[in-house]
């Protein structure tokens, strides 16, 4: 087998970029046996990794040479690449952004080397791209999703009606189920507004930069007299990371910041008494920016509440974006971004990082994304480099035994072994790398379901199997 040592050095390991600049360093290679190299690739690029599905993205992508190795050489080759302009680098709970420096060497008919080396970066202006927000059709969707819901609750009713005469069984399942759900439905949307009328929001700054302020107008006229517990503004900033695919979809949120503003306390409004509020909720000067990285989303909100005693609340959600100050000076904004943005309980992203995420992602979720996605050898490849070198206990069936790998395997320990095996639950195919002392272990365990902690050291896309160095 072709051995090839792959390094990277940064001319500036410890520089804070900015979108748009140049990364420069240089790409080390030493091989102890002639590599014949189909090409030496390296890019500049972020991805994903922590809760949601693996993103990933590419600034720019050079070959630094194809050709021959001989044995026993050192080569350097600079390389000066594109910083990409957006997202920032961001360290959270569920949700980690790294850029990196990737390379990458292809040999025929072997293993490819691959080397990464991180950068920070922090941009210094928007998106160019981003979803457009508006406020203005927030009464129209209100008043269409309030004449929806009555329609459908009608139908409801004449739905059961209807299936009662035909089909006793499909009545009492609309009966129990449509129903209810739909009654459901009306005292979150409906009900409030029989008391408070028609309630208008409205977000005056949909953009705002870290440390700024976020001004919000609210403001109803009662057509009856109804008590208010209090009524308040709360500022959320949230982490949204969404895994799976299909049925096996899962949201996961986390809340790391929370403040409220309280615009109203306990009081009666008379009918007819017109409210009114017009107020400004401050941004942290640490706030991290908004992005939208397909199921890695981090979320800035306003969330309205009309506390009303005995009778459903009225809520409204309202979004927007915290970007860069563009007009702020770069050192600034660099040491207000290195900042430690607090979670609402007080601790810091710095201290519940990348600790957090590997004790809460499992082997069974692991399994599962990598499920399914089979036959997808690019979705494959993103979810091994986030998960690679991450050790897991997993419950594990063996299918052949003893397996001799041979040193063409760069998994394979020293006079060590391969062994085909498969997860329980999904099924998902693997190939344990064991060493030597534990096969007895492995050549007895027979049809029984065997656990064992290993690491996850990379794909055999000829066999579809996730690969696993079992630790001794």
């Amino acid at each position: 087998m072709a051995n090839c040592d792959l390094s990277i050095e940064l001319d500036e390991p410890d520089r804070i970029y900015r979108g748009g600049e140049k990364v420069r360093g240089s790409v080390n290679v030493e091989t102890d046996t002639s590599v014949n190299c189909k090409a030496l690739e390296v890019q500049s690029g972020w991805r994903t990794h922590g809760r949601g599905n693996v993103a990933k993205g590419t600034a720019e992508k050079v070959t630094l040479f194809s050709g021959q190795w001989e044995p026993g050489r050192r080569e350097a080759y600079r390389f000066e690449l594109t910083v990409a302009d957006w997202p920032p680098s961001y360290h959270g709970s569920y949700i980690n952004v790294d850029h990196y420096i990737d390379v990458r060497v292809k040999i025929p008919w072997a293993f490819d080397p691959k080397a990464s080396a991180e950068y920070i970066v922090r941009p210094h202006k928007r998106p160019e791209t981003i979803k457009n927000q508006s406020t203005e059709l927030t009464g129209c969707i209100g008043n269409a999703v309030a004449a929806i819901v009555i329609l459908a609750l009608i139908a409801a009713f004449g739905g059961m009606i209807a299936a009662l005469i035909a089909n006793p069984f499909a009545g009492l399942f609309i009966g129990v189920f449509i129903v209810p759900l739909s009654a459901l439905l009306a005292a979150k949307t409906v009900l409030p507004k029989f008391l408070l009328g028609n309630v208008e929001s409205e977000l005056m700054t949909p953009e705002v930069h870290p440390g700024g302020t976020v001004n919000v107008k609210l403001g109803f006229q009662p057509k009856r007299r109804v008590n208010i517990n209090r009524i308040t503004a709360t500022l959320n900033g949230s982490e949204v990371a969404v895994s799976g695919s299909g049925s096996n979809r899962t949201t996961h949120r986390k809340q790391f910041y929370q403040t409220e503003v309280e615009l109203l306390g306990t009081t009666v409004i008379e009918p007819g008494d017109q409210q009114a509020f017009s107020f400004e909720i401050p941004v942290p000067s640490d706030a991290p920016y908004s992005f939208d990285l397909a199921d890695n989303d981090l979320k800035w909100t306003v969330d309205l509440r009309v506390d009303i005693p005995r009778w459903p609340d009225w809520t409204k959600s309202l979004a927007f974006d915290v970007f860069p100050d563009q007009d702020a000076a770069p050192e600034e904004a660099d040491r207000a971004r290195l900042a430690p943005m607090d979670h609402a309980d007080g601790s810091s992203l710095e201290q519940t990082g990348q600790q957090e995420i590997e004790s809460e992602i499992t082997f069974v979720e692991t399994a599962s994304h990598l499920w399914d996605s089979r036959g997808d050898d690019q979705r494959i490849d993103l979810l091994i480099d986030a998960v690679s070198g991450m050790t897991f206990d997993m419950d594990v069936f063996i299918e052949r035994r003893l397996l001799y790998s041979g040193k063409e395997d760069p998994h394979v320990y020293d006079d060590g072994y391969a062994v085909w095996a498969r997860h329980d639950e999904p099924p998902l195919p693997l190939v344990l790398y064991i060493p030597r002392h534990l096969a007895d272990e492995y050549e007895q365990a027979g049809r029984d379901r065997l656990t064992i902690r290993g690491a996850v050291v990379g794909w055999d896309h000829d066999h579809e199997r996730l690969q696993v160095k079992v630790l001794p």
